[in-house]
């Protein structure tokens, strides 16, 4: 994440903008403190996502289905 000034915002705008638009997170600072943080509205233009098929666990035992249906039983 970047960070600038409000004076860098007002100067280069069009380049923080574009910034932006790359997917990057922009936190804008007032006499050194942080007042504001500009993202964009839609996601990066690549998303890396994790590949949960093969990270996946497996299970052993019965499906969560039958224990709840058993879980039932007994109150009807």
């Amino acid at each position: 994440m970047k960070t600038a000034t409000v004076g860098d915002i007002q100067k280069n705008f069009a380049k923080v903008l574009r910034n932006i638009n790359s997917g990057e997170e922009v936190t804008i600072t007032k006499r050194g403190k942080p007042v504001a943080k500009i993202t964009a509205l839609g996601p990066k233009t690549e998303i890396d996502w994790p590949d949960f098929h093969n990270e996946a666990i497996e299970l052993n035992g019965k499906p969560v289905s039958n224990i709840v249906i058993e879980g039932r039983e007994d109150r009807f």
